[in-house]
């Protein structure tokens, strides 16, 4: 918790010094939409974890640092993530399909560089993300131990055995973007969660660990704050 803490205060005070040296200083805000998939591995066990995207939304402001071929990009982003997957495990008579939406309040930090074209300015890079989970919701179908299950709850946060997923989330993201001369940008990004957000569950097993991925196409726009 300690290191979290410190790495947050060291990513804050980066970010103000250089603000400070920016030559140019944008903001503006983004929209798009996630195919997103909560994926598993390290099982070591007889049963199978499958899957499969899951679109949702991203949207939120940006704040953007620029120098002559190089820029940091920053900014707050609601950022819905989640999955379909289908866990099945003979030896419990369970086949069960889970389909999750989970919404984050999340601060992505990119290192980018740039390059002008004929058609505006090409960006490539990527960097760190921190994300804190507001709410979500799933439906459950299939069968666990031998049971019929269909039905759907809001997700519950935390880290116990009474919880869905574990609250915060954090990792990597990748990104290209191509910025029109008048500001509009085209963008492809690419998330993988470094956290294991399982919890231990009733019917899953402690040794699965899952990862947020997230791949998504996005529209922004900027402009010079002066």
């Amino acid at each position: 918790m300690m290191l979290k803490k410190c790495t947050l205060i060291f990513i804050s005070l980066f970010l103000l010094f250089q603000t400070l040296k920016a030559q140019t200083v944008k903001i503006g805000a983004k929209a798009g939409i996630n195919f997103a998939s909560i994926s598993a591995y390290n099982n070591p066990t007889s049963s199978t974890y499958q899957s499969k995207n899951y679109s949702n939304f991203r949207i939120g402001g940006t704040t953007e640092l620029e120098w002559p071929k190089f820029t940091i990009q920053t900014g707050l982003m609601l950022d819905g993530k989640g999955g379909e997957n289908t866990y099945i495990n003979p030896e419990t008579s369970t086949n069960r399909r889970k389909n999750a939406r989970l919404y984050y309040l999340e601060v992505p930090v990119s290192f980018l560089y740039r390059k002008s074209t004929k058609i505006g300015t090409l960006f490539l890079g990527g960097g760190p993300y921190v994300a804190y989970g507001l709410w979500g919701n799933y439906t459950l179908s299939g069968i666990i131990f031998d049971s019929p299950i269909d039905g759907s709850e809001k997700v519950a946060f935390g880290n116990n055995e009474n919880s869905d997923y574990k609250r915060t989330d954090y990792g990597l993201n990748f990104r290209a973007e191509i910025r029109l001369l008048h500001g509009i940008g085209f963008e492809l990004n690419y998330e993988y969660g470094l956290r294991d957000i399982a919890t231990p569950g009733l019917y899953d097993d402690v040794n699965i660990k899952t990862r947020n991925k997230v791949f998504g196409i996005a529209v922004s726009y900027l402009i010079k704050n002066n």
